[in-house]
């Protein structure tokens, strides 16, 4: 597992409140990073990220770990399926939260694997041999028509339509999200993180602040810090992992 973790959240320059949860877990036998991206209006949003939040607190404990990446995928389902029904009976419970819902992405660590379940447009890097690259697929309109050639990468990036997310907690009955496992990697770092970032910061900044000799902290710190230089205009949400250098390969 990893050696040093930093998660920090922060409201942005632009938006009255911050709708983002970010939270780290560990035992001795695995570490999880959770990021939840929520939106709709009158603090909806902030309420379906919490619901994220609050359910996996109450399912992770000192005994809890998991022996192959089969029997993790079946926790994590389990948890979504029921996030997903909370913010739905909360939705029909509460007239003015119709469009609530949130993204999530959640990391897991043990000591033979590391697996991802991931649902909307938050992201997870991955930094290794001096290269940063993104694993996750973005759940997004304008990911789709990129998918099936309709537009370039250059293009969405700069697309009115780039923020209207496929798929998300709280949107439908039933629950699709990916889950990615690696079984055998050497990484030096894994980076989660909401649209926040990345809308306000490119993939080549990121990777440049991660390549500094700065402690962890420093690193996210610095992320945010650009994302708002740059003008904030969402809130920014950042889980980042790192292997110290000379410690035990993943």
């Amino acid at each position: 597992m990893f050696d040093q973790v930093c998660y920090k959240t922060d409201v942005g320059k632009v938006r009255p409140h911050n709708e983002d949860a970010v939270k780290g877990y560990k035992n001795q036998h695995c570490s999880m990073m959770v990021i939840a991206d929520g939106m709709g209006g009158h603090a909806a949003g902030e309420v379906a990220s919490g619901m994220v939040i609050n359910t996996i607190s109450n399912h992770f404990d000192e005994e809890l770990k998991f022996e192959d990446p089969e029997e993790l995928r079946k926790w994590l389902k389990q948890l979504l399926n029921q996030i997903n029904q909370e913010i739905l009976t909360y939705i029909a419970d509460h007239q003015l939260s119709h469009g609530m819902g949130t993204t999530a992405i959640v990391a897991v660590m043990t000591k033979s694997f590391i697996a991802l379940a991931h649902i909307g447009d938050s992201r997870a890097y991955l930094l290794s041999h001096q290269r940063l690259r993104q694993i996750t697929k973005d759940h997004t309109f304008v990911r789709k028509l990129v998918d099936e050639g309709k537009l370039s990468e250059q293009e969405a990036k700069n697309h009115p339509h780039r923020n209207i997310i496929m798929n998300a907690l709280g949107v439908n009955k039933d629950v699709k999200f990916d889950y990615l496992v690696l079984e055998h990697y050497n990484l030096d770092a894994i980076l989660l993180c909401t649209d926040g970032l990345t809308s306000m910061v490119d993939d080549d900044e990121i990777f440049g602040i991660l390549s500094q000799d700065k402690s962890t902290e420093e690193k996210v710190n610095l992320m945010i810090e650009m994302a708002n230089l740059k003008g904030g205009k969402d809130n920014i949400s950042i889980a980042l992992c790192e292997r110290l250098e000379g410690s035990e390969a993943l």
